[in-house]
C-alpha cells in the first residue's frame, strides 16, 4: 500500500517544482496531465449517463412475468443481512422492503448480530414476530460470538459467519449450489420490489454465470438526503455516479450491497473475516479461485442506501469525515491484501485489475483533485509568461470538470423518483451544493491525504472497522 503514498507524492506536489526546471515544459505539461484527468471524469460521466438511462428505461418491466416464461426456473435466494447496534426499526425497515419482493417466496432471510450487540434476543424475537410469517421460505437469525481466533469485528466476520451458518442449517446439496443466489446487505437498504426478479433475470438471461460474475445493484443515498448537510449530500451524489460509471463498467470493484452465486461462496470460502470491506475483499478471494477476473453485472433496478448521518450538522460531518478515512484505510488494506494474493491469480487477470484500482482510488479520488489545487496555484503563481491559449485551456478544462459534476445532479433528477422517494431541495439551494462539488472533493480529498499517511505510519493497527451511525435514519 506504499505505492498510494507514492503515487500521491509523485502526482501532487509536481506542479510546484517543475517550473523551476523549465518554465516552458510547465505551461504545456501541467495542463495535459490535467486534461487527462478531466478525461478520466469525462467517461465515467457519460458512462454515468448511459446506466442511469438503462435504470430508467427498466423501471416499468415485470421481470417476475418475464422468468414465469422461462422454463426450469429454480432459482432461490439467501438475502443476509449483517447488524450491530442499529435501531430495530431501521433494521425492520430494510428487511421489510425485502418482504415486499414480488418472489418473497423463494428467499431465505439470514439475520446475523454481532454478541456484544444490546438486546440481541429481544430484537430476535421482534423480528421474527413480525415477519415470520410474511412469506419468507424461511427465516432464521445467527449471533456472531466476539473474540475468535483471526477475525476482527466488522462486516466481513459478521457477513461469514452468518452465512455459514445459514447454510449449515439449509443443508443445501452442492448440486445445487449453482441455483442459489446469495445477496448480502447492510442494515440501512431498502430495495424495490423487483430486485430479486431482476436478480434473477439477469443471472438467467446470462445462462447462470456462477463462477465467473457477481451482481451489483446501483445504489443511491438518497435516503433523508435532502435534510443533509451539502457535505453529505455532494458526496452521496457523486458516490452514485462513480459507481454507474466506473465500478460497475470497469469490474473495478462492488459496494456494500451485491449479489453472488452459492457456489462462488463456497468455492471463495466464503468472506475472509479478517478485514473490513467484505465487498472488495471477496472480489479479490474469488479471483484467486476462480484463476479469471470476474465480471460485475449491473442489475437494472436501483437500491436505496443510507448517508452517512447525524443528529446534528457537527455530528454529521464527523462522521462524514470518520467515513472517507475508513474508506480510504480499508482500500489501502484491500490492495495490500491484492498484492499478497496476486501470485495465485494470472498475470493478465491480476495486472488489469490492479491498475484499474490504483487508477481509481489512488489517483481519481485522491490525487487528482489536489493535484487541480496546485495546478492552479501553480499556473497563476510560477508559471511565467503563460501564453493566453494556454490559460483558456485550463478555464475550458475547469468548465468541463464541472459539467460531469453536473451529470451527478442531472441523474439526481430523476432516479429518486424510481425508488419512490420524495424530495424537497430548492433550486437555489441545489445550485449552491453543486458550485460546492469542488470543495467538497477537495475536502475529501484532504481526508484521503491524512488516512494514507496514518496507515503509512501506524500500518494495520488503524484497520478497524467503525461501524456508521444510523439513529439519524
Amino acid at each position: 500500500n506504499l505505492l498510494f503514498n507514492i503515487l500521491l507524492w509523485i502526482i501532487v506536489p509536481f506542479p510546484l517544482w517543475i517550473p523551476f526546471i523549465s518554465n516552458r515544459i510547465a505551461y504545456f505539461i501541467i495542463p495535459s496531465i490535467q486534461a487527462v484527468f478531466v478525461g478520466m471524469w469525462i467517461i465515467i460521466s457519460m458512462l454515468a449517463l448511459k446506466n442511469a438511462l438503462i435504470l430508467y428505461l427498466n423501471r416499468y418491466h415485470d421481470f417476475s412475468r418475464m422468468n414465469a416464461t422461462t422454463k426450469n426456473v429454480n432459482i432461490h435466494h439467501i438475502v443476509a443481512i449483517s447488524c450491530y447496534k442499529e435501531p430495530i426499526e431501521l433494521i425492520a425497515q430494510s428487511i421489510q422492503t425485502v418482504a415486499n419482493q414480488t418472489e418473497v417466496h423463494k428467499i431465505t432471510m439470514i439475520v446475523s448480530f454481532e454478541e456484544r450487540t444490546p438486546n440481541k434476543e429481544e430484537k430476535c424475537q421482534l423480528l421474527k414476530k413480525q415477519f415470520g410469517q410474511c412469506g419468507f421460505t424461511r427465516m432464521l437469525f445467527t449471533i456472531h460470538p466476539y473474540g475468535l481466533p483471526n477475525e476482527i469485528p466488522g462486516k466481513c466476520s459478521n457477513s461469514n459467519y452468518g452465512l455459514r451458518i445459514g447454510v449449515q442449517q439449509m443443508a443445501i446439496p452442492d448440486q445445487e449450489t449453482d441455483n442459489i443466489l446469495v445477496t448480502t446487505c447492510d442494515a440501512d437498504s431498502k430495495f424495490p420490489p423487483q430486485y430479486i426478479a431482476a436478480l434473477t433475470h439477469q443471472y438467467l438471461k446470462q445462462n447462470r454465470p456462477a463462477l465467473t460474475t457477481i451482481y451489483q445493484s446501483p445504489l443511491f443515498y438518497n435516503w433523508k438526503l435532502d435534510g443533509l448537510s451539502f457535505f453529505t449530500r455532494v458526496i452521496g451524489l457523486l458516490r452514485s455516479m462513480l459507481m454507474l460509471g466506473a465500478l460497475i463498467p470497469f469490474n473495478i470493484n462492488t459496494m456494500s450491497i451485491f449479489s453472488y452465486s452459492l457456489s462462488l461462496a463456497k468455492k471463495g470460502n466464503y468472506i475472509h473475516p479478517a478485514y473490513q470491506m467484505d465487498d472488495i475483499i471477496c472480489l479479490i478471494r474469488w479471483m484467486g479461485v476462480t484463476q479469471r477476473r470476474l465480471v460485475i453485472s449491473m442489475i437494472p433496478v436501483p437500491v436505496l442506501s443510507g448517508p452517512t448521518s447525524g443528529e446534528t450538522i457537527e455530528k454529521e460531518i464527523i462522521e462524514w469525515a470518520r467515513q472517507a478515512r475508513r474508506w480510504t484505510i480499508g482500500a489501502a488494506e484491500v490492495f495490500h491484501y491484492f498484492v499478497i494474493k496476486a501470485k495465485r491469480i494470472p498475470i493478465i487477470a491480476a495486472f488489469s485489475w490492479g491498475i484499474s484500482f490504483m487508477i481509481y482510488y489512488g489517483i481519481l479520488l485522491c490525487s487528482a483533485g489536489l493535484y487541480g489545487v496546485t495546478s492552479m496555484v501553480s499556473m497563476l503563481l510560477l508559471v511565467r509568461d503563460v501564453p493566453p491559449i494556454i490559460t483558456l485551456i485550463m478555464y475550458c478544462l475547469f468548465g468541463a470538470q464541472m459539467a460531469t459534476f453536473l451529470v451527478a445532479f442531472i441523474i439526481d433528477m430523476f432516479i429518486p423518483k424510481l425508488l419512490d422517494v420524495k424530495e424537497c431541495i430548492f433550486v437555489l439551494r441545489n445550485l449552491f451544493h453543486f458550485l460546492t462539488t469542488p470543495l467538497v472533493l477537495l475536502v475529501y480529498s484532504l481526508v484521503e491525504l491524512y488516512a494514507l499517511h496514518e496507515i503509512l505510519i501506524f500500518g494495520r493497527k488503524v484497520c478497524k472497522h467503525g461501524a456508521s451511525a444510523k439513529t439519524a435514519l
